[in-house]
């Protein structure tokens, strides 16, 4: 199979330094009343001002402003509701991935009966109206290419997505110069995440011949850019920002695996970034999937020049990160389980995942 049964792209993509000037104008076309939701650094360096001050004539667009933690389901009904008495035509996240999950999810349900956690739960999600409009300033989470919101449920410790094909946002603007006010340390735990998905993307038992060359395209693009970005050149950050995209359209269709499952009970737990998280978790679970991907893995030693879990085990080295996992104990390890064995991301991964495989992959982690 060379293409997936379903494709679902984001509209029309914009990319190049300063194409955020663009964002109001081009939305325009779904009408005039706008909903700009960011986070604190676009304010403190001067973005959402440059954004709102070519807003074109008689477009009426407020802001608001997501306060900086991973969304959690109440962060979400907030949204709604204040998407509710905008009555806005379109909403923008102009953020990184927390910021593009919370605007996904709030536009998504804007007009939706029930709360949010009750969607979390299963319920039904019926096809949203209110276009959504992702300007990634981080590149990373690969979210303003996907369908998915993954949301936090502070009262149950749970990390988890919800989803539909209607979250797709309708215009993407892929603007490098928003990477140049990002922080070294989320440079640093995005570049990982987005690494990770473009590996398991690539190695997901979904994965067809349409998604692993995006994956193979991401998969250089982060390798050849993510420390010189991180080290302050950001000479090619546009490639690095291109490559989180493909990333994220590749994850949208060929799913995950197993390190993404064990990182999300993982990360709402011990509260640790996504990405680092996920790094910590690859070595291990490349171990346990090595039956059945080593030669994958071996082709892109030999054929890209990539060494996976050296090139990870490098960059921790060179940008000093730390598992947040080593010597700590492990706490509700059943619940842990549990969840990593219900992710959607541990269905994809390549090779079946049982308990106990899940068990000794923890006591690998937390060594």
């Amino acid at each position: 199979m060379i293409i997936p049964r379903e494709l679902l792209l984001p509209q029309q993509t914009i990319a190049g330094d300063g194409s955020i000037k663009r964002l109001i104008g081009e939305a325009m076309v779904f009408g005039v009343r706008g909903v700009v939701v960011h986070g604190r650094s676009l304010v403190a360096g001067g973005g959402l001002e440059a954004i709102m001050a070519v807003a074109p004539q008689g477009a009426e667009v407020v802001s608001y402003c997501h306060e900086g933690r991973e969304p959690t389901l109440q962060d979400v009904d907030r949204l709604r509701e204040f998407l509710v008495e905008s009555g806005c035509d379109w909403v923008a996240a102009v953020g990184g991935g927390s910021v593009v999950d919370l605007a996904k999810a709030a536009a998504g349900l804007r007009d939706a009966p029930l709360p949010t956690g009750d969607y979390q739960r299963g319920a039904k999600i019926a096809a949203s109206v209110v276009p959504l409009i992702a300007a990634p300033t981080t590149a990373g989470t690969g979210s303003e290419a996907t369908v998915v919101s993954v949301l936090t449920d502070p009262e149950r410790e749970l990390k988890q997505s919800i989803r539909h094909a209607s979250f797709m946002p309708r215009l993407v603007v892929l603007d490098a110069e928003l990477l140049h006010s990002c922080p070294r340390r989320t440079i640093a735990a995005s570049g990982l995440d987005a690494f990770v998905q473009a590996l398991e993307s690539y190695t997901s038992r979904h994965a067809n011949g349409f998604t692993r060359a995006l994956s193979e395209l991401a998969l250089v693009a982060i390798t050849e850019n993510l420390l010189a970005v991180y080290s302050g050149d950001f000479t090619n950050a546009e490639a690095l920002l291109e490559g989180s995209y493909l990333a994220g359209l590749a994850l949208s269709h060929a799913r995950l695996g197993l390190v993404h499952g064990l990182a999300h009970p993982l990360g709402s737990r011990w509260h640790a970034a996504h990405g680092l998280t996920c790094a910590v978790c690859l070595p291990p679970v490349l171990d346990f999937n090595r039956p059945v991907i080593g030669a994958a893995l071996e082709d892109l030693r030999l054929r890209l020049g990539i060494d996976v879990e050296r090139q990870v085990a490098d960059w921790m080295d060179e940008m000093k990160l730390e598992s947040p996992f080593a010597g700590e104990a492990i706490r509700d390890r059943e619940a842990i389980i549990r969840e990593t064995l219900t992710s959607g991301s541990t269905a994809a991964n390549p090779r079946a995942v049982t308990a106990e495989d899940v068990e000794v992959l923890l006591d690998n982690i937390f060594c």
